[in-house]
């Protein structure tokens, strides 16, 4: 009950930022900002038990392996979170220079992963054994090369979105933003690294407490970057229509 509430006022934070947002898919400078936002909600539904149940059971009698819509929640949030660092990059760097930038250190190694966790995934426990939440799979050794390389590039991204964030939050204009962005972005770091603690320690796989706490610092991001991206954008339209008046 506490984990679907809990994924529940995560989609509800996520559907309503979503709304605030809608008119920024066509925006240049906000759309990376959108992106992630609606990526980080598809991968919590993705990872939902309610999702293992139905698309979960679907995905099986098409593949005979189980938990791909976990895998492919899974590669909702490396691209969300390159989204962040794109997002970041771009109100600090000319276009030339971010771009190249974004190509070398996200877009290359990103792209690189996701096959990779794929091969990993389909070699282990991840695709033999079900379970309606992936977290309480037990690990075997592909299953724990899944997780690290997951959680390696996902605490990666985020490190890097952080380190522009830093620069950015130097502007008095931009602090307050950006230090919730940070905030979101420390609750997906350690999201991941209590993941990776407890795929290596089988002992702590048993604890419904460590899969709670996963879960939550995950929700923790997604709400954080999907609420603070909302008032961002109001705050904006708000001096939008006091110029245009």
């Amino acid at each position: 009950m506490a984990l679907a509430s809990l994924i529940a006022i995560t989609l509800l934070c996520i559907a309503w930022s979503l709304w605030i947002r809608r008119v920024t898919w066509s925006c240049r400078w906000e759309v990376a900002a959108t992106l992630n936002i609606a990526l980080q909600g598809a991968a919590v539904l993705l990872m939902s038990p309610m999702a293992s149940e139905t698309v979960g059971h679907w995905l099986y009698s098409l593949t005979g392996k189980w938990n791909l819509e976990d895998y492919i929640g899974h590669d909702c949030y490396i691209v969300a979170a390159s989204a962040v660092v794109y997002n970041a990059l771009g109100r600090l760097e000319p276009d030339h220079a971010m771009h190249q930038r974004f190509r070398q250190f996200v877009e290359r190694p990103a792209t690189l992963c996701i096959p990779l966790l794929l091969a990993a995934f389909w070699l282990g426990n991840g695709a033999a054994i079900y379970r309606p939440d992936f977290f309480d799979v037990p690990t075997d050794f592909w299953l724990n090369v899944y997780w690290l390389l997951l959680c390696g590039m996902l605490i990666y991204l985020l490190g890097y979105g952080s380190r522009a964030l830093m620069i950015l939050r130097s502007d008095p204009r931009s602090r307050h933003i950006a230090n919730v962005y940070l905030f979101a972005s420390a609750m997906g770091i350690l999201a991941c690294m209590v993941r990776i603690t407890t795929a290596f320690v089988p002992q702590l796989q048993s604890a419904q407490a460590s899969t709670l706490l996963v879960w939550v610092f995950a929700c923790a991001c997604g709400a954080g970057f999907a609420l603070t991206s909302a008032h961002s954008w109001r705050i904006k339209t708000k001096w939008f229509t006091r110029a245009s008046t």
